[in-house]
């Protein structure tokens, strides 16, 4: 189904309002400790949906999608209305009408709003047709019926009476009050405005829907009111009211350290009562010693500290020193937070990150030992047949490249097989754990033992010649011998075990690893056939 979807100058305006209503409810969530606060996010999150899908009726130019989506506005359209009425009556404090059927009836409007736009294809009262717009464009024209003008009725109704409420709490005395209520007042004149425009067909750009982004501007006021004026961060009440309802616990000092003010919160957390008015803070408990160090200097601060062991109550402390007309010193405000479970929570983190690191500890040792038991022999602890098979490449390939020699040694027990036969396994295995011990004896820290397979054993020697390697593998040989007998089994009668050894280099024999190993075990048959124990050189040269 072609959809005829293209981004049209008026639907990237509205996708750009979207984007820039969710920057805003985002600002306004993090400031919504204002009255209404949590409804005007709401509100704000409503016209982004409202502009959004605004937007994609304006990018499609098929008849069916936009319809879809045009009816798919008043599911953003009729909540916006709803929830700055809402907003309006709560930050005015006329909201106590808003309770119980009339609630379910404010809210029946938008709804039914959005039936009667569902089903418009069954009667035709919203939209009784449709025409192209102008040649070239992606527009088209919605002929309204009687059902279109009765939804902007209902819903801008909504609006005025908001609005009427705001006025009614902007002449209220208080500057604060009718400062607030002026910046909100200011924010309606958008939707109003261009409601009447869309109305009216009066557009500057055609099949730009108005009225979303006239809501924007409402949330741009609002949200400058929030944010930089910080009108809304001024509430006019009471000291009772701010004071006595306040969940920190409060407590003003006089110079003198006596409590002149608590709050209900501190008479709490502080186990006080009335009685204590007129008596030094130093005989409240955990407090003084905590904060003294604060109200000495005067100039203040912040501490935390566990108020009470058990049960634990873990608190926030600040202190603030109160300056009278001529600037000096009169008292100390004390702010007390209880955090004890987020302190808790702190705690808990902080173990669970003890124990997640103690964790990967543990699993990069297991990687370890895994990586080190994927290439060693696990009789002998020498590399296997899978490492060397990695390794010789690379070191042949470095020694082309710098133009060193590579030798390589290979051992074999001398009738391991009888061994096995006449003492067992397990001194056959002793056998085998002392070559290779003896190798990793006499090696260099770039030499490489490997136990090839069986009772052979190769010993691959970097930058070393091959008389260098041949000397190296006498040794070897010679000691084998000799010092077997001292640890051998004393049961039965022992013969001297002994090793046939062959050598060979690169590039002196061989280019390539196959090759190279070809040669350096044919030497060692060749020490074998010729009455073994004794080392054999490679003779001839391999590709």
């Amino acid at each position: 189904m072609n959809m005829g979807w293209i981004l049209t100058s008026s639907g990237a305006i509205l996708f750009s309002v979207t984007a820039m209503t969710l920057m805003v409810s985002w600002f306004v969530w993090n400031r919504r400790r204002f009255t209404g606060g949590n409804v005007l996010f709401f509100l704000l999150l409503a016209i982004a949906g409202y502009a959004l899908v605004a937007g994609l009726e304006a990018s499609f130019s098929a008849l069916g999608w936009k319809v879809l989506w045009s009816t798919l506005e008043y599911v953003c359209s009729g909540p916006v209305a709803t929830l700055f009425l809402i907003f309006a009556s709560r930050y005015s404090g006329y909201d106590q009408w808003m309770h119980g059927w009339l609630r379910v009836a404010v809210w029946s409007v938008p709804s039914a709003a959005f039936i009667l736009v569902a089903t418009n294809a069954l009667h035709h009262w919203v939209w009784r047709g449709f025409l192209p717009g102008p040649a070239g464009s992606n527009a088209v024209i919605y002929i309204h019926g009687p059902g279109f003008y009765a939804i902007a009725a209902a819903l801008y109704a909504y609006v005025l009476i908001g609005c009427g409420l705001l006025l009614r709490s902007a002449v209220r005395p208080g500057v604060i009050r009718q400062r607030q209520s002026a910046m909100l007042l200011l924010g309606t004149l958008f939707p109003i405005a261009g409601g009447i425009l869309y109305i009216f067909g009066i557009n500057p750009i055609e099949g730009l829907d108005l009225i979303p982004i006239s809501f924007f501007f409402t949330g741009i006021v609002l949200s400058i009111g929030v944010g930089p004026l910080h009108v809304f961060d001024l509430i006019p009440v009471a000291r009772d009211t701010l004071v006595e309802q306040m969940p920190d616990a409060v407590l003003v000092l006089d110079t003198r350290w006596r409590l002149i003010d608590l709050n209900p919160a501190a008479r709490e957390l502080l186990n006080l009562d009335s009685s204590a008015i007129g008596r030094t803070i130093e005989g409240v408990p955990g407090i003084w010693d905590q904060i003294q160090s604060y109200c000495d200097g005067g100039n203040g601060g912040r501490t935390e500290f566990p108020l009470v062991e058990s049960p634990l109550c873990y608190v926030d402390v600040r202190v603030s020193p109160l300056s009278g007309p001529d600037q000096l010193v009169v008292g100390y405000l004390i702010m007390i937070t209880d955090i004890t479970k987020r302190h808790v929570a702190e705690a808990e983190l902080k173990k669970a990150n003890e124990r997640l690191e103690a964790q990967i500890k543990k699993i990069e040792a297991l990687q370890v030992e895994l990586r080190r038991q994927a290439t060693s022999d696990m009789l002998t602890g020498l590399f296997n047949r899978r490492r060397l098979d990695e390794a010789l490449p690379r070191e042949l390939k470095r020694a082309q490249h710098n133009g060193s020699i590579v030798s390589l040694i290979l051992f074999d027990i001398d009738h391991f097989k009888q061994v096995n036969d006449r003492y067992g396994h397990e001194v056959g295995d002793r056998l085998l754990q002392f070559l290779a011990h003896l190798l990793q004896e006499r090696t260099r820290p770039r030499d490489m033992a490997c136990r090839y397979g069986g009772d052979e054993f190769l010993l691959v020697l970097p930058e070393t010649p091959l008389e260098a390697a041949a000397t190296r593998a006498e040794e070897i040989r010679v000691a084998f011998s000799s010092l077997w007998p001292s640890i051998a089994p004393r049961e039965g009668q022992w013969e001297v075990a002994s090793l046939s050894v062959g050598v060979a280099a690169c590039p002196d024999h061989a280019l390539t690893e196959d090759a190279l190993i070809r040669g350096v075990d044919q030497a060692m048959y060749a020490a074998k056939e010729a009455g073994r124990n004794r080392v054999c050189i490679a003779d001839a040269k391999e590709g």
